[in-house]
Order: C-alpha cells, then sequence, then structure tokens
C-alpha cells in the first residue's frame, strides 16, 4: 500500500466515526423531544418547562437512563401545581 491508500483509508475511517457520533447525536434530542411532546399533552407551558428540565438536568449531567424518569416525574408534578 502507498501512502495515498492509508490516507484514504484513514479520512473514510474518521469520516465514518464523526458521522456516527453526529447521527447517534441527533437521534438522541429526537428521542428527547418526542418524549418532552408527548409529556406536555399539546400544553405549551407544560412543554417549556420540560424543556427547561432537560436542559437543567443536562447541564447537572445525569445520565440519559435517568432523565426519563425524572422528566416524567416532573410532568406530574407540573399537573399537580397547576
Amino acid at each position: 500500500m502507498d501512502a495515498l491508500s492509508i490516507a484514504i483509508i484513514i479520512f473514510a475511517t474518521v469520516t465514518a466515526l464523526l458521522f456516527k457520533f453526529v447521527l447517534y447525536r441527533k437521534i438522541c434530542n429526537w428521542m428527547d423531544q418526542d418524549l418532552i411532546k408527548g409529556l406536555a399533552e399539546g400544553n405549551p407551558d407544560k412543554l417549556t418547562y420540560l424543556q427547561q428540565q432537560l436542559k437543567q438536568l443536562q447541564t447537572n449531567k445525569v445520565k440519559r437512563k435517568f432523565q426519563h424518569q425524572q422528566l416524567t416525574d416532573l410532568a406530574a408534578k407540573f399537573e399537580q401545581n397547576r
């Protein structure tokens, strides 16, 4: 193999890994937004509240597997406080 072939392989591998990372992040974001829209049940105030809480959870570095349950709990508390 010459240097050009190796460079092409390295470039293709790095590009594929970057694409996978970007796609994974987008899919996670779509899933989070879908969860929030489902929990908001068409209520714009609740939607805004849950989006803020998701940002706060992400800022606090809460693991994704715990975010779903916490958002569900926060949505229930939002309804109780109204």
